[in-house]
């Protein structure tokens, strides 16, 4: 319910903490689904996830570590089905030594 009493207000910037993180599979899909198109509607999401299926959902990735930001990477806007992102993400995060 504390979602809905956020997203009605229409904040300038949304913060999600794990937003998925106690959810169902389903469910975890349906609040990504939702923010990405509150996004859509130039909504700003800031959101912190140790998902993958969830970070891959971000235009910019900050990667963060003991507190500091150790690599930015921007994946651009998402587009629903687009399956080559979460490839990207991978490498990126390999890369950060994740």
């Amino acid at each position: 319910m504390g979602i809905v009493r956020v997203l009605i207000n229409f904040p300038e910037i949304l913060f999600a903490d794990e937003p998925t993180g106690v959810l169902n599979s389903q469910t975890g899909l349906d609040m990504l689904d939702t923010l990405t198109r509150f996004n859509e509607q130039s909504q700003s999401v800031i959101m912190v996830t140790h998902g993958m299926r969830s970070a891959w959902r971000g235009n910019r990735i900050l990667y963060l570590k003991d507190g500091v930001i150790l690599g930015e990477f921007d994946l651009g806007r998402y587009v629903f089905g687009d399956g080559g992102r979460h490839k990207k993400l991978a490498v990126f995060l390999q890369d950060m030594g994740w």
